[in-house]
């Protein structure tokens, strides 16, 4: 692979040449914000500058603003193409906004590997209108969701050879969906201190499971309240200490148990919401809901469910089917409906919020 020669778009420029196409482009996107910003990352990474700037997503809170050295994001592709076998006769597709770390590092890859970068404009359903095959692609679920939904993109999606799936909670719906998918399709576990993922968690074909792996060069243990710290010396100085709660279950393997602020202790004894969720999502396959937790007496805390929507309300069968798979302790002790769940940035539930305003709810409604 030649380090001075890039290929975009299927076509292949020397860093000059691309520098220029990047200045006429720019110039000439000015009205299109998404295009005007893939290629002025394109010319700050071509740029002698060592470091660029990025915006976090804000998948767990606000966007943030940050720097980053070239080198710690050249380590983070590599270890990705690395992982999922990427060399430089394949094709990369760009279907996230290049203002956030998730695009740039889609750039990185395709650059750092030599292979092809296609751009697309970053869309609810980026597959329509796609005419190349592509190798590795990265998008959000919502994009996934509706690739899948939409008859004329769902077989170039399952023609896609590795896709990743980030930026947002995978709901498990559709994780159910893509089991029996024939291509190789991720969940990510990533963090702004790590730029990227640091391990990928299979979750279709004969691979599926519901153990992360590690990229090489990634190794972690866990404090003194089971969360998981992590070492990546090639991307990061010294050790992250995360809220994740974790189990290891071998070298390089890991189950992600959910996150430390939000542990239920009922009883004495731990629950984690995001895996009661999980195993819950079947039966409630049209609803939002959430597992919390409120003072109690007797346990210290009790679970309870927090339901989008006061109508209608869980049946009498549903909620014994809740108690039979959730056990004696994480079984729900009461059920509480509220409006619409408060999100966060990218559209995940933002739990003390909504369930703030569902406990004002029943306290405007004489029921607390």
């Amino acid at each position: 692979m030649d380090p001075e020669l890039f290929s975009l778009n299927g076509k292949k420029y020397l860093r000059a040449e691309l520098l220029q196409v990047c200045s006429r482009k720019i110039k000439e996107a000015a009205n299109n914000e998404d295009e005007s910003t893939l290629y002025s990352f394109i010319y700050e990474w071509l740029s002698p500058s060592p470091v660029i700037d990025a915006v976090t997503s804000g998948s767990t809170g606000a966007p943030k603003r940050l720097s980053f050295g070239k080198q710690q994001a050249t380590e983070s592709a590599r270890m990705t193409c690395s992982f999922l076998g990427i060399t430089e006769n394949m094709n990369l597709l760009l279907c996230l906004p290049a203002k956030y770390i998730a695009g740039k590092m889609m750039v990185v890859r395709a650059f750092t590997s030599g292979a092809n970068l296609v751009t697309v404009p970053p869309s609810g359903n980026p597959l329509t209108g796609l005419a190349d095959s592509i190798d590795f692609a990265a998008m959000v679920p919502l994009q996934v969701k509706q690739a899948i939904s939409e008859p004329s993109t769902l077989e170039k999606f399952r023609s896609i050879t590795n896709v990743i799936i980030g930026g947002a909670a995978l709901p498990p719906s559709l994780e159910d969906t893509l089991a029996s998918f024939p291509n190789r399709i991720y969940s990510t576990f990533a963090m702004t201190e790590t730029l990227s993922h640091i391990a990928l968690r299979r979750i279709s074909g004969e691979g599926r499971s519901d153990l992360y792996e590690l990229l090489n060069g990634v190794s972690i243990s866990r404090d003194s309240r089971d969360c998981m710290v992590v070492s990546a010396p090639h991307i990061a100085a010294g050790p992250i200490v995360t809220n994740d709660v974790i189990a290891i279950k071998k070298e390089g393997y890991f189950q992600w148990l959910g996150r430390y602020d939000n542990v239920i202790n009922s009883g004495g004894v731990k629950i984690y919401p995001e895996q009661l969720e999980a195993s819950l999502a079947h039966l409630l396959p049209n609803r939002r809901f959430f597992i919390a937790a409120l003072p109690d007496e007797t346990l210290g805390q009790k679970t309870v469910m927090i339901v989008e929507g006061r109508e209608p309300e869980i049946s009498g069968e549903q909620k014994q089917a809740i108690a039979k798979l959730s056990g004696r302790y994480a079984a729900p002790k009461e059920y509480i409906y509220t409006g619409s769940f408060a999100e966060t940035p990218n559209g995940k539930v933002n739990r003390k919020e909504t369930l703030e305003a569902a406990l004002n709810g029943l306290r405007l409604r004489g029921a607390v």
